[in-house]
């Protein structure tokens, strides 16, 4: 009779196990990921998969992914952060200016302290952001959508309306044009980022705290949660990860331009709702927020090696954008009910 438990419970075990994979909360979106991949290679066998492309793709997804990181974590708190994208063109332009011209008297500076005070900057752009909402009361959308026209308006007028660029062979550019056993290194920055954020917000107490201010604010503050440091860690988070990207994208290229990054603030936001992030907060993984990253990367290497028409890529993303909205909004009114 043991026996026979024994091995009907050894039948059942691969089963559960099957189930649990198809039950985990980021099945469905790994599966239209994979299903994307499918169709790009079905259009471009040749063009899609080889080595070159494939790396192609993954400097797509490290630059969408840790956008949507920090994106993520101010979704989370019911927030949003549209500067995103004028802060990378703003911050890579900045890196260029300290390691090749210099500001003024100041003679071009090193490497890493150039790295330092980009980073240092764009966090405490961050900070303004976060003391805006929690202290002065501006509504999110407003304070990060005027410093999305800041920002773009002084990477132009630093630059002129000119790229700033690196010298060959200058050891900056090792981050966004190196590789590591065939793997970019900004896909490697991607993962080793993404592993800390996951751990915050997985198994801190301010990860919990950043989940309950996005869920209930005010029960938060009866709760005892100083929300206001919650909410600008997430904003100083955001600001970080769009330097981080700002430097990235200037080591990729080989310049500091004020034209790089438009639009990337609504490829994070797509990401992160792809993601299953809620844009009413309270809702909202890593893992999603990568895998998101992960399909628009793909998206847009796609589009260009289908030759698709740059016009219609912006249709494509605006609707996705739009889809992925209502996805989301009719999944939350579907749980309330």
């Amino acid at each position: 009779m043991d026996d026979k438990k024994t091995d009907s419970s050894l039948r059942a075990f691969p089963l559960q196990q099957l189930l649990s994979i198809f039950s985990f909360r980021e099945f469905s979106i790994a599966l239209a990921f994979v299903l994307l991949c499918f169709f790009f290679w079905w259009q471009r066998p040749e063009a899609f998969l080889k080595l070159a492309n494939l790396k192609v793709i993954m400097r797509f997804v490290a630059t969408f992914g840790l956008l949507a990181i920090g994106e993520i974590l101010v979704i989370i708190t019911d927030g949003i952060d549209l500067s995103v994208g004028s802060m990378t063109a703003l911050t890579g332009v900045l890196a260029a200016t300290l390691m090749v011209k210099g500001v003024g008297p100041i003679p071009p500076l090193p490497i890493l302290p150039s790295i330092l005070l980009v980073l240092t900057f764009a966090g405490l752009v961050g900070r303004w952001h976060g003391f805006c909402v929690t202290k002065l009361q501006i509504p999110s959308f407003i304070i990060t959508l005027g410093t999305w026209l800041v920002a773009r308006g002084m990477a132009k007028f630093i630059t002129r309306g000119y790229p700033i660029v690196f010298p060959l062979e200058f050891p900056f550019l090792e981050l966004g044009q190196g590789e590591i056993f065939q793997i970019p290194v900004m896909f490697i920055i991607l993962v080793a980022v993404a592993v800390i954020a996951a751990f915050i917000l997985r198994s801190t107490t301010l990860g919990r705290h950043i989940y309950a201010v996005g869920g209930n604010i005010e029960a938060a503050r009866v709760a005892g949660i100083n929300v206001d440091r919650v909410r600008s860690f997430c904003y100083i988070s955001s600001g970080v990860m769009a330097g981080l990207v700002g430097l990235l994208l200037a080591s990729r290229l080989g310049q500091g331009t004020p034209t790089v990054g438009s639009t990337y603030e609504l490829w994070a936001i797509a990401a992160t709702v792809i993601g299953g992030t809620s844009l009413r907060g309270g809702e909202g993984t890593i893992t999603g927020a990568i895998l998101g990253a992960a399909i628009m990367g793909v998206m847009f290497n796609g589009m260009v090696i289908v030759n698709m028409s740059p016009y219609v890529q912006e249709t494509v993303l605006g609707a996705v954008l739009v889809i992925a909205v209502t996805y989301d909004m009719w999944r939350r009114r579907r749980s309330t009910n």
